[in-house]
């Protein structure tokens, strides 16, 4: 297992020192983003030209500087939503109502490292920790279900 940290913001150049590769959600959603803006040129051709043209000034139906934004929105939309859907599945933090935190001040002000050790060498983990300025540090015997969902 590797280590991992719980911070209440984010830390950057943690996950370079925790040695967490870049994430992959970038690829997927650029393209669902090119999709989404697809997905708009059509919409607005669609309506303009097709369903309900209107003759708006002696404009052609199908003026494409018109529907910029239009098209620029649908994309983000659509790349939003399919982040935030990637980032949740890929991280596991679909809501869960049995999950139990290392603890309870986490999401408020605590940052917590879990740190995988051997039983032995919890101890002296836990010292140097100490040592260095930590609050508190604890050795965790169910340390994955401390920190993951509980599924029943």
């Amino acid at each position: 297992r590797k280590p991992h940290a719980v911070t209440p913001w984010p830390v950057h150049g943690l996950d370079q020192v925790l040695g967490i590769p870049r994430s992959l959600l970038g690829r997927p959603v650029l393209t669902v983003i090119m999709l989404g803006m697809a997905l708009g040129v059509w919409l607005c051709w669609f309506t303009m030209s097709q369903d309900w043209p209107l003759n708006v000034g002696g404009k052609p139906f199908f003026s494409w500087p018109t529907f910029v934004v239009v098209i620029m929105e649908t994309g983000l939309l659509f790349g939003a939503l399919v982040n935030l859907g990637l980032g949740f599945h890929s991280s596991r933090l679909l809501p869960h109502p049995n999950t139990r935190l290392i603890n309870d001040r986490l999401t408020d002000d605590t940052f917590a490292m879990v740190l995988p050790a051997k039983a032995e060498g919890s101890d002296m983990v836990a010292g140097w920790l100490l040592a260095h300025g930590a609050l508190e540090a604890q050795p965790l015997i169910d340390a994955p279900a401390a920190v993951e969902p509980a599924h029943a």
